[in-house]
C-alpha cells in the first residue's frame, strides 16, 4: 500500500482535496480544451489567426485556468494554505544537485534526434500550419510555457506537496508519476512511458529545492526545444521573417 498508518486529520483532507482536484480538474481541463464546437464559440470573434492555431492556444490557455489557477485558488481560500508552501516560493531549501546541469544538454541531443521521428512529426509542432512567423514562434513558446507553469503547479505543486504531508517521499513520488502518467493517456505509448522517469526526476528537484521552478524550466526546454526540432525537421514548413521564407 502507498499510505501506511492512515489517519484522518487537517493534512489528510488537503491531501483527499488535491488528489480529488487532480482527478477532476484534468477531466474538466481535457474535456474542454477537446472540444472544438467551444472554441468556436470562444474565438469566433477573433479572424485573426489560424482556427486550429486558435484551438491549441484556448487548450493551453484552459491548462493554466484549470490545473494552475484554479488550484491555486483551492489552496489559498479553501484549504487556507500558504502557495510558497504549495512550491510557488521564489527561494531554494537548497541548491540544484550536480546531476541537474547535464539534463539540459541531454535533453537538446535527444530531442535533436528524436524530433525526425514520423510519430513526433505526427503531433509537433502542435499548431499544423506551414508557415511560420517569429510572433507566431513568440505566442506559441509563451503559451506553452504558461501552460506548464500551471501543469507543474497541480502535479509537482498541489499534489506532490499534499502528498508529502501524510506519506513518505517515495510512495508520494509514485502516486504523483502514476497520475502524471495516466494524464498522457491521450499520446502516444512514448509519451505515456516517458512520463514516468521524468516525473520521478520533476518530483524530486521539487523536493530538494522546494519550489516548482526548476521542474518548470526543464519542462518548457523540452517543449519549446521538440517544438523548434520538430519545424526543423519538417520540410513542409518554414518560418517567415521580415517577408522573406526561410527553412531552419
Amino acid at each position: 500500500m502507498l499510505i501506511m498508518g492512515f489517519s484522518w486529520n487537517p493534512e489528510s483532507g488537503q491531501f483527499v482535496c488535491a488528489l480529488v482536484w487532480a482527478v477532476v480538474g484534468f477531466t474538466c481541463y481535457y474535456l474542454l480544451s477537446s472540444s472544438k464546437s467551444v472554441a468556436g464559440r470562444i474565438w469566433k470573434t477573433n479572424p485573426y489567426l489560424d482556427r486550429q492555431v486558435r484551438q491549441v492556444i484556448l487548450q493551453r490557455s484552459w491548462g493554466l485556468l484549470l490545473l494552475g489557477i484554479a488550484s491555486a485558488a483551492i489552496v489559498h481560500f479553501i484549504l487556507k494554505g500558504n502557495l510558497r508552501e504549495y512550491g510557488l516560493g521564489s527561494s531554494f531549501q537548497s541548491p540544484l544537485p550536480w546531476w541537474t546541469y547535464p539534463i539540459v544538454p541531454f535533453i537538446l541531443i535527444a530531442g535533436y534526434f528524436m524530433a525526425v521521428k514520423p510519430g513526433n512529426l505526427a503531433h509537433y509542432p502542435q499548431f499544423r500550419i506551414k508557415e511560420w512567423s517569429i510572433g507566431l514562434l513568440f505566442l506559441s513558446g509563451a503559451s506553452w510555457v504558461l501552460f506548464l507553469i500551471g501543469y507543474e503547479f497541480l502535479f509537482r505543486g498541489f499534489l506532490l506537496h499534499s502528498s508529502l504531508n501524510v506519506m513518505g517521499p517515495v510512495p508520494a513520488i509514485a502516486l504523483n508519476c502514476l497520475l502524471y502518467a495516466m494524464a498522457h493517456f491521450y499520446k502516444d505509448r512514448g509519451e505515456i512511458i516517458g512520463a514516468v522517469p521524468v516525473g520521478v526526476v520533476f518530483c524530486i528537484l521539487t523536493i530538494l529545492t522546494g519550489n516548482i521552478w526548476s521542474a518548470v524550466v526543464i519542462h518548457s526546454i523540452m517543449a519549446l526545444s521538440n517544438e523548434w526540432f520538430s519545424i526543423r525537421a519538417n520540410p513542409e514548413l518554414k518560418i517567415k521573417v521580415h517577408g522573406l521564407k526561410q527553412g531552419l
